[in-house]
């Protein structure tokens, strides 16, 4: 059966961008030359959510888009453009429906990619299976928090490890 996982990085203060979205910041450490599992997480992926804002940036990059499966886009807006030849699904609904029609579709897991409003809405239901959370070495003092708006969670912690740069990774079962 596949699992939501959330799969980000946070500042070491908890805020998983700057107030205007940005995560430039998090630019410094693409480089480091540490395999932080990036590639193994990715192998185990065929669908994804995010909200409407994240994949706004996403396209705004400067690249192709992405992500090879399924995405689905949680929105209300129907102004949003799809590039050509990806498998994206615009979703206004109820969460748990679409997290049912995300594990019927996929063959491995599904990454839950945010935003912040995304990830509150998906613990406030229950809906979120593992958090792969990456703690980067670097205090933003503002910005939009990951957690801000969080009911209690319990998780249980099944693995961590701290990198050479500093960056610790927490993976929880929740």
């Amino acid at each position: 059966m596949s699992k939501i996982i959330l799969y980000i990085a946070q500042s070491l203060d908890g805020y998983i961008s700057t107030k205007d979205g940005s995560v430039s910041w998090l630019d410094e450490f693409n480089n480091t030359g540490e395999d932080l599992g990036f590639n193994d997480f990715i192998d185990g992926i065929d669908v994804d959510i995010q909200g409407s804002k994240t994949y706004q940036q996403v396209l705004d990059f400067d690249i192709p888009y992405p992500y090879t499966g399924k995405s689905f886009v949680l929105t209300n807006r129907n102004d949003l453009e799809k590039p050509s030849g990806v498998d994206i699904e615009f979703y206004s609904g109820e969460l748990a429906n679409l997290v049912d029609k995300a594990k019927s579709v996929s063959k491995k897991n599904v990454w839950l990619i945010g935003g912040a409003n995304v990830v509150q809405q998906f613990l406030k239901e229950s809906l979120i299976d593992e958090i792969i959370l990456f703690t980067m070495p670097v205090v933003l003092g503002d910005g939009i928090s990951l957690f801000n708006k969080t009911k209690l969670v319990k998780t249980k912690l099944i693995n961590s490890n701290v990198y050479d740069s500093g960056i610790i990774m927490s993976h929880y079962k929740l």
